[in-house]
C-alpha cells in the first residue's frame, strides 16, 4: 500500500512526503513499517498515514531491493499493472536508436514523486463551454453496441474529448469503493450523495479534499482510462445513468426528468 505521512510532529519534515508500506512493525503491530523516498525505514502510527493510490502516470523511485540493490535510488515513469508488479520506465540517459530501460517492480519497492507527478501545464479551457460538443453519431452507435470491446474502444475516444465524462465515470466507479483517490473524487462529484449522479463538476485547478496534492482532472482521465472494460460493461446496463448520461450530451438524465404528476 502507499500513503503520504501526516501529522508527524517528531520529524515534521517528513510531513507530505509519500512512502509504502512493509505491514505491521515487528513487535509493535499497533504501527506500521514503511519506507521513505530516501529509502528510510520509519514505524508510523496508522494516524500518521493518509492512504495513497499507485497509478499509470505517476514519477516514482525504487527503494528497498536487496538482489537488485543497483536499482535503489533511480526514478523512473510507471507505465502499466501487469500481475503483482508495476513496469516503469526508468529515467536516465538514452543513446540514440535506443529505448529507455523498463523494467517490473513489487509496489512495495516504488515511492512516489509528488511534486513532479503533475508538472505538466493544463491549458487554458475554451470560455465556450466544451462540453457544447455533441458525440458523433459514429462513437453513439459505437457505445449502443452489444460488444463491451466495442463500447471500451468508443469510451476511450471520448475521454480526452468529454472531461465531464471522465468525471462522470469516476462517480460510477466511485459506488464501488472506499477510502482512495477515487472515493475522494467521487465524494466531491456527487456531493457527498455517493450515488454515481455527477452533481459538482470540477473547475480547473480546483483542488479536492483529501487529495489536495493531486490535480484532479487529469486524475478523474486517468481513472476511467484505467478502468474502461467496467465503464463499458457499466454503459451497457446504464448503471447509475452512464449510457444515458452520453446519449443526453454529457448531462445528468435524472436532473432533466419532470415530476410526475400525481
Amino acid at each position: 500500500a502507499h500513503a503520504q505521512i501526516t501529522g508527524l510532529a517528531s520529524k515534521p519534515e517528513l510531513n507530505d512526503e509519500h512512502c509504502s508500506s512493509l505491514g505491521p512493525s515487528p513487535g509493535n503491530a499497533e504501527r506500521v513499517t514503511v519506507t521513505t523516498k530516501s529509502g528510510a525505514q520509519l514505524s508510523l502510527k496508522p494516524l500518521n498515514l493518509k492512504l495513497a493510490e499507485l497509478l499509470p502516470g505517476n514519477r516514482v523511485i525504487i527503494q528497498g531491493l536487496t538482489n537488485a540493490a543497483k536499482y535503489n535510488g533511480k526514478t523512473g515513469e510507471v507505465l502499466s499493472w501487469q500481475g503483482d508488479r508495476w513496469i516503469v520506465d526508468l529515467e536516465g540517459e538514452v543513446k540514440e536508436g535506443e529505448k529507455k530501460e523498463r523494467k517490473s517492480f513489487r509496489s512495495e519497492n516504488l515511492v512516489i514523486l509528488p511534486a513532479l507527478v503533475n508538472a505538466r501545464k493544463r491549458a487554458a479551457p475554451d470560455t465556450a463551454a466544451p462540453e457544447a460538443k455533441k458525440v458523433k453519431a459514429a462513437d453513439m452507435k459505437d457505445i449502443d453496441a452489444t460488444d463491451e470491446r466495442v463500447v471500451g474502444q468508443a469510451l476511450a475516444r471520448l475521454l480526452p474529448e468529454f472531461p465531464l465524462l471522465a468525471q462522470k465515470c469516476v462517480c460510477v466507479l466511485a459506488t464501488k469503493q472506499t477510502v482512495t483517490i477515487m472515493y475522494e473524487l467521487g465524494q466531491h462529484l456527487t456531493d457527498r450523495q455517493g450515488d454515481g449522479l455527477l452533481r459538482r463538476a470540477l473547475k480547473p485547478g480546483e483542488k479536492v479534499k483529501g487529495i489536495e496534492e493531486l490535480d484532479a482532472l487529469e486524475q478523474c482521465q486517468l481513472l476511467a482510462q484505467k478502468r474502461l472494460r467496467a465503464l463499458a460493461s457499466h454503459c451497457r446496463i446504464n448503471y447509475c445513468d452512464l449510457y444515458g448520461f452520453i446519449k443526453q450530451g454529457m448531462k445528468e438524465p435524472k436532473f432533466n426528468r419532470k415530476p410526475q404528476n400525481t
